[in-house]
């Protein structure tokens, strides 16, 4: 069973008990990076994130909004700070930010079987939480995240063989974008204020080198490891 730090276990329960009012739990997975640091320890995460199907998102999204901007709601700290139209929501809590989201598996198995604190909610599989920060975060929409970048270099530590299924995932129009931005000299990696107590600083230090690096292939699970001078019996 996995377990989340103290503050997002609490956003995740007090998010739950809004979401029993209006759909089944089973209806979502719990993603991003909360899921890889509950599993990694490689930095600490401030927020959680849901992912239902699209069309359950569809049905359940109005509701959630009215229900959350009820005095009853409000009172306890749940506040919407951004909608999407008939695709998600963001929203704080006292105790950090959630998301909710509705969005097609890329994966078949995107479910993973851990099972988050025994609330009935099921974790993202790595491969399926990395494709969608490399695709949506960093493809689409050119926005290179701390917290993202971050993640994906750590994966080559942690979940190597993850991360060659997800970048062998990737078609040659997304992997010629990687290519190219690898040598924009415009190009930075945003809110590293946003990465909190991260495990390696060195790769903080150098995050931007480091992701493209693994991002293009030029960088292997071995390489990092002696960089960083980590025991290459360093789990995974």
């Amino acid at each position: 069973m996995m377990k989340l730090s103290d503050n997002c276990s609490k956003t995740l329960h007090l998010v739950l008990e809004l979401i029993d009012e209006i759909a089944p739990r089973s209806s979502f997975l719990l993603g991003g990076g909360t899921v890889l640091e509950a599993r990694w320890h490689h930095r600490l995460s401030i927020g959680v994130s849901f992912f239902a199907r699209e069309e359950c998102v569809g049905e359940f999204i109005d509701s959630f909004i009215q229900q959350a901007s009820s005095d009853r709601w409000v009172s306890r700290g749940i506040c919407i700070e951004q909608i999407f139209v008939g695709n998600g929501v963001l929203g704080g809590t006292p105790n950090g930010k959630f998301s909710i989201f509705g969005n097609p598996n890329a994966f078949k198995d995107a479910r993973s079987e851990e099972e988050i604190e025994g609330t009935g909610i099921f974790a993202h599989s790595t491969p399926e939480i990395l494709l969608r920060k490399i695709r949506a975060r960093m493809l689409r929409t050119a926005l290179y995240y701390s917290r993202d970048a971050y993640d994906v270099v750590v994966a080559n530590l942690y979940s190597p063989d993850e991360l060659k299924l997800v970048l062998d995932n990737l078609n040659t129009l997304e992997k010629d974008s990687l290519e190219f931005d690898r040598h924009r000299s415009d190009l930075q990696i945003r809110d590293l204020e946003d990465l909190v107590q991260p495990k390696f600083p060195e790769i903080v230090e150098n995050l931007q080198s480091f992701l493209f690096d693994v991002l293009t292939r030029r960088i292997h699970r071995e390489d990092l490891l002696n960089i960083l001078d980590l025991d290459q019996e360093f789990p995974h």
